[in-house]
């Protein structure tokens, strides 16, 4: 785990990589900046469906971290898109979670209610309240989709935690008896479609993360070489599956690997 490979290419995770809650971490915005500067290409994904890709990409530029838009895919925009696989077009949809997640099902031409409705589609909602939870339980229990942005428990925020989506989506599942279709990591499709933006090759782009069973996962199913980089959520193992490599700060990561 000394010598290091090329690296054509880093898909990165956002949250506990580059920033913790609102907070830059240094080495990583430095990390960023040498890479834009040089011309090396990379792209972010995130499980976070409380912002669009347009807010992350100003999230990040305001924090000193190169980003557009192109290259950031959320859970908001792909949860979306799977709806769209799974129910009749103008369906009725509850939405449990932030702006931007409504925005994103609205975008497809669903109409947004909390009765009668053909899916649940539920992630990060820190206005979530028993009331709501009553709503997908009793829609869940009438057969509705339940489709869940992602499984993380906690994220980093500051020099602590907040509970994540994973935790919404745990109290509906026992509310309802329902398990949810998982749209972000682990699953491998927003890294898989980063990937294909990047236009990088697979062997030698690697998903660098902060979390073993989200970030690290869904590099592995993706195909891809990983990194673990210790800057945000400490988990407890022991695990399925190990980093590639694994890192105190990005600044681990020598220059030499990144260059052309």
């Amino acid at each position: 785990m000394d010598d290091w490979p090329r690296v054509s290419g880093i898909i990165s995770d956002l949250d506990g990589v580059t920033y913790r809650g609102d907070d830059p971490i240094d080495s990583a915005v430095h990390a960023f900046q040498k890479w834009h500067d040089s011309g090396f290409p990379y792209a972010f994904v995130t499980n976070n469906s409380t912002k669009s890709a347009v807010e992350f990409a100003d999230k990040l530029t305001g924090m000193g971290i190169p980003a557009v838009p192109e290259r950031i895919i959320t859970t908001s925009e792909v949860a979306a898109d799977r709806l769209a696989s799974l129910v009749q077009p103008g369906a009725r949809v509850m939405v449990i979670g932030a702006r931007a997640l409504t925005r994103a099902v609205e975008g497809r031409g669903f109409e947004i209610a909390d009765e009668g409705v053909a899916a649940v589609v539920a992630g990060l909602d820190r206005e979530f309240t028993y009331a709501k939870l009553a709503k997908a339980q009793t829609a869940l229990l009438r057969g509705a989709r339940f489709i869940g942005t992602n499984p993380d428990h906690m994220l980093p925020r500051g020099r602590g935690f907040e509970p994540g989506a994973g935790s919404i989506l745990k109290a509906i599942e026992t509310a309802s008896g329902v398990t949810p279709i998982i749209i972000g990591k682990p699953q491998p499709d927003i890294v898989t479609m980063a990937l294909s933006i990047l236009g990088t090759d697979q062997k030698s782009t690697f998903m660098l993360g902060d979390q073993i069973m989200t970030d690290i996962m869904a590099g592995h199913r993706a195909g891809l070489p990983t990194i673990l980089v210790r800057t945000g959520v400490a988990e407890k193992g022991p695990f399925p599956i190990e980093p590639d490599f694994e890192i105190e700060t990005l600044a681990s990561i020598p220059a030499a690997a990144t260059s052309s």
